[in-house]
């Protein structure tokens, strides 16, 4: 009898901007490859998306864009929808296909408290989102989703509903404000063996006995 693995890989990246540069090209590039590029422009700051910056990182002129996208704002509405699924809806879907909850709220955890160059871009967003009004419904759904899939995991282990909705606020609380820490102030984490320890301690104290 083959044994279920207690941890599934890890979800996939975010495709880099060199990946999207070096992979085959055909007939052009695709309008993911255009909304990939623009999600990682977003770690500049949502300010630093403009469609020459974007088609000068991607090694193209711009003409190839206005085949998927009507402007800026287009592009920027799909880097949010990529964003959104990437980040959380694949995240779940691969905890999905481990059968305990316990082992999938510890994977979730360190998941996502070790983020890196993806925590700048939710970052950047979060700065983003008071001036562009496209930005808030998306953190919101995005958060809610978060939110409720903890929950889930919650209840899973026996919590009573209301137990298991505060434990799930406060580990998304958490991670909100670890990610923003690790973004502003960097050095209070210390070595990366400290965060790491660091990150192995949170993930105790938000684990019910």
């Amino acid at each position: 009898m083959s044994r279920t693995p207690s941890r599934v890989p890890e979800p996939a990246s975010f495709r880099s901007i060199e990946d999207i540069r070096r992979a085959p090209r055909g007939a052009g590039l695709s309008a993911e490859d255009w909304a990939d590029a623009a999600l990682w422009s977003l770690e500049n700051g949502v300010d630093s998306l403009s469609v020459e910056r974007l088609a000068r990182s991607l090694g193209v002129t711009k003409g190839g864009f206005y085949w998927h996208y009507k402007d800026r704002s287009d592009v920027l509405q799909a880097a949010l929808s990529r964003w959104a699924e990437w980040a959380t809806t694949r995240v779940i879907q691969r905890l999905e296909a481990m059968p305990d909850p316990r082992a999938r709220l510890r994977q979730l955890l360190e998941l996502t408290f070790e983020q890196g160059a993806h925590g700048r871009i939710e970052v950047a967003l979060v700065a983003g989102a008071s001036s562009d009004p496209r930005i808030q419904p998306v953190l919101a759904r995005v958060s809610q989703l978060r939110i409720d899939y903890l929950t889930r995991l919650y209840r899973a282990l026996g919590l009573p509903a209301r137990d298991a909705r505060r434990w799930a606020l406060q580990a998304y609380s958490t991670y909100v404000g670890l990610l923003h820490l690790s973004i502003a102030s960097p050095e209070s984490l210390g070595t990366s063996r400290a965060r790491t320890e660091y990150v192995q301690h949170v993930v105790r104290t938000l684990m019910p006995v």
